[in-house]
């Protein structure tokens, strides 16, 4: 009778405690799915922190939640985005690629599309024009 979000947390929290005890790996999709923002930066503050993670454990997830690029947990070098080419090919990349100031607000300038990344969205409402 948990909802979703309950029910994900306690299965990402067994297999990152298992990580940290062993100093392995983790690797979650979509980490935020049915997640707060806040419970998602909590997992990763648990590999970040060394008091949590003496044994070097890590963590390599996906996410489409862009308050996490915020996260005081998160240096430039552990966020990488990826980009489909013209031909469909992913291209990954970090944003330490990026010339940046301290203070400066990685996510809204995702946003603004300073890093790249940014999805082709189009424009909806053209999905209701009828042809012909």
């Amino acid at each position: 009778m948990e909802s979703d979000g309950t029910r994900r947390l306690l299965v990402i929290l067994q297999a990152a405690f298992n990580a940290l005890d062993t100093g392995g790996l983790l690797i979650v999709d979509e980490l935020s799915s049915s997640l707060h923002t806040k419970a998602a930066e909590a997992i990763l503050a648990l590999f970040c922190d060394r008091a949590t993670n003496p044994k070097g454990a890590q963590i390599i997830a996906t996410t489409h939640d862009t308050n996490l690029l915020r996260s005081e947990w998160l240096r430039r070098d552990q966020v990488w985005f990826t980009e489909k080419d013209e031909g469909g090919a992913t291209h990954l990349y970090p944003l330490s690629d990026f010339r940046t100031r301290p203070g400066d607000n990685f996510e809204k300038g995702y946003l603004q599309g300073r890093y790249g990344a940014i999805p082709f969205a189009g424009d909806v409402r053209s999905l209701l024009q009828r042809n012909g």
